[in-house]
């Protein structure tokens, strides 16, 4: 009778009538009760995850049925013209096709129309509701089915037919469930970021979708799993951004070798060999981590310094026998700081920093007046640890104390050490605070040539074009600027590091807490950076999900150089921080629940004085949907999108107007 209602009914649809099933043609037309009878019928509420039960008068199985009836429900209530369905009913159908129909809303199925063995439409309910934007039939869809999951797992266990069987085939089975959990809330992840992204502005029906499945958990066996997209939907959504459509998801999996390697050349200088010769005929090159050595300031925090060749050349048995006081006496200044002197030399100083050579320069217009002692006096208004760190790294080319072991406070550090970087034009600076933000704990804690075993290229011995320009330009202020005398380049070398996309995102500096201050800092850079014709960073993408000639072992820190014309998936950076500004999209676009209950993110939307405020919205997150949240986090969300999408990375990247709003209140901040 249902059915034959339904063929004669104004504007019929025949593909549910002759599907053959009255349990899909109630779900289409939101009769609650017409599903519950048909479901009372049908189906052994006590057991409704065996896969054995028919519907009467149908020869496939149960949960076939009542899977299509889902997705069919789902499109009946997204599609055009239903604008009218009663969404209470609607959820009401969903709740009862799941918890009493055994309906998985993560499992594929061919929608009506089309043949039972053609797999190339398939289609899970919760993608469904996520192409259509419904974030309610979404977190009904997940809501019915965590509570199904953990009846399931509790009658499993209780099966007089299974009891036999031990832990861990039940164990292997929930694993199953929820790996296809998984993959497909990646799916609809998927397609409700690219349809954000493909949007625009405003209050978005398809954010929504991507807050409820990133607000919401994955909730088996009594185990909450945060949600996060894994490297393969990354992969997908990168592909999606670059062909500016959704696309089929890539075929290969997870590979756990993939990432980049990264090398940023610098120039090593030293003391001229016919200046040394003057005062010792035998003496050879000596670079200015000898002179370093002696500075009496440096002296004074030598039991903090991590490098360990620097303990090696201060011993006195150790020291170089060449006294460069006589013939470094007339560079020598004082860096003045807080009222504290800081011995320097201006050549190594003006060589690394081109805002501290013009200060330098007007001092010395301006002698008489600024000197102290003899000295030329340059005072700078800087923190005295941030003055020494960079008087540190302008000598040794590392900055090697200073630097606390706390994960996030160094974090902070290093930012703040990169916006004084581009304060004071010194890009090697800059370089090393984008290296070590990408390197993983591992890594030394000194980056100098010596302690990672670099090696110096002279320009005979220079093959790569990138290296080659960064000496010649080096060579050329040497000979042309008085200030550079004692300074002369001997060649070049590179920092070093890699980094796994799989890595887990708490064992670097760049984590959920910070990526946020991270992008806010990279983005103050792109956009004010004067460093750019200065700056390099060369990547090489290792173990490529997409590229089979790529090489699939990540290098060692010392071993490989990058060859941006010949090796397959390499490329030169020249905007500073681009790399690291990339993992921290990475990071927030994969574990965007731990961001947004981060003190970074609740520093943009509340203030600071307001804490009852703050804690209300970090819970509100995970519980319930609010208007004014939702909006800052998809603004987020969409600043992301519109990074991935014009991803340096990537060759086919489209050229799109970034979104900033968000950060900007946090580039006001000192």
């Amino acid at each position: 009778m249902h059915l034959v209602t339904t063929r004669f009914a104004a504007g019929p649809n025949y593909s549910i009538w002759f599907s053959g099933c009255p349990l899909i043609v109630a779900a289409s037309k939101n009769l609650v009760c017409m599903t519950r009878l048909l479901l009372d019928i049908g189906y052994d509420s006590s057991a409704p995850f065996s896969a054995t039960r028919n519907l009467p008068g149908i020869g496939d199985a149960s949960h076939d049925e009542a899977n299509l009836a889902l997705l069919e429900a789902i499109h009946q209530r997204s599609g055009e013209g239903n604008e009218n369905v009663n969404s209470d009913d609607a959820d009401e159908i969903i709740r009862l096709l799941i918890r009493q129909g055994g309906a998985n809303p993560h499992l594929s199925v061919a929608p009506l129309g089309q043949s039972r063995g053609e797999t190339t439409r398939r289609e899970a309910p919760l993608s469904a509701a996520a192409r259509a934007g419904d974030a309610g039939a979404i977190s009904c869809m997940l809501d019915a089915y965590s509570s199904a999951l953990v009846k399931s797992s509790a009658l499993r266990r209780s099966d007089p037919l299974l009891r036999s069987q031990p832990e861990s085939y039940f164990r292997l089975v929930e694993e199953r469930e929820c790996d296809t959990e998984h993959s497909s809330v990646d799916a609809a992840l998927v397609a409700s970021l690219f349809s954000l992204w493909r949007e625009g502005g405003g209050l978005s029906s398809f954010g929504r979708c991507a807050l409820v499945l990133y607000r919401r958990r994955a909730y088996h066996s009594s185990r909450a799993v945060p949600r996060h997209l894994s490297q393969h939907a990354m992969q997908w959504l990168e592909n999606c951004l670059s062909m500016r459509c959704l696309v089929r998801p890539p075929v290969i999996k997870n590979n756990p070798m993939e990432g980049y390697y990264f090398e940023a050349p610098l120039v090593k200088y030293h003391i001229p060999k016919g200046m040394l010769k003057s005062v010792n005929k035998d003496s050879h090159s000596m670079d200015w981590s000898h002179v370093l050595a002696g500075l009496p300031w440096f002296n004074l925090r030598m039991n903090g310094v991590s490098c360990s060749w620097m303990h090696n050349i201060s011993n006195p048995s150790e020291k170089k026998q060449v006294d460069c006081n006589t013939i470094l006496a007339e560079d020598e200044f004082f860096l003045v700081v807080g009222g504290e002197k800081l011995l320097a030399h201006k050549s190594i100083v003006s060589s690394k920093s081109e805002k501290l050579a013009a200060h330098i320069r007007f001092t010395e217009g301006h002698e008489r007046e600024y000197s102290l002692e003899g000295r030329l006096s340059v005072h700078v208004d800087l923190p005295l640890l941030t003055a020494k760190m960079l008087l540190c790294h302008c000598y040794h080319g590392s900055i090697i104390f200073g630097l606390v072991k706390s994960p996030m406070k160094q974090c902070h550090q290093l930012l703040e050490m990169a916006l004084i970087a581009e304060e004071y034009l010194c890009p090697s600076l800059l370089l090393e605070c984008e290296i070590r933000l990408l390197m993983q704990p591992s890594f030394p804690s000194c980056i100098c040539l010596h302690c990672s075993s670099g090696a110096i290229s002279s320009k005979e011995h220079i093959h790569c074009p990138i290296r080659l320009q960064c000496l010649e330009k080096a060579q050329k202020n040497f000979d042309n600027d008085s200030l550079l005398l004692y300074c002369e380049p001997m060649g070049v070398y590179a920092y070093k590091t890699s980094t796994f996309i799989m890595s887990s995102s708490r064992n670097g500096l760049v984590t959920p807490e910070s990526a946020i201050d991270v992008l806010a800092v990279a983005q103050q850079l792109e956009q004010s950076s004067s460093l750019r014709d200065l700056y390099t960073m060369k990547y090489c993408r290792s173990g490529s999900i997409d590229d089979p000639n790529s090489t699939m072992v990540m290098p060692s820190y010392c071993g490989w150089d990058i060859n941006v014309e010949k090796d397959v998936g390499a490329g030169c950076i020249a905007v500073p921080f681009a790399s690291v500004k990339m993992m921290a999209i990475w990071i927030m676009l994969r574990d965007f629940s731990e961001v947004i209950r981060s003190n970074s993110y609740l520093r943009q939307i509340k203030s600071d004085d307001d804490e009852d405020e703050t804690a209300e919205v970090d819970a509100s997150f995970g519980m319930e949907s609010h208007a004014a949240n939702d909006e800052d986090a998809m603004l987020l969300l969409r600043t992301c999108l519109e990074e991935l999408a014009s991803s340096p990375f990537s060759k086919n990247a489209p050229v799109v107007e970034k979104c900033t709003g968000f950060l900007r209140r946090y580039h006001k901040q000192p």
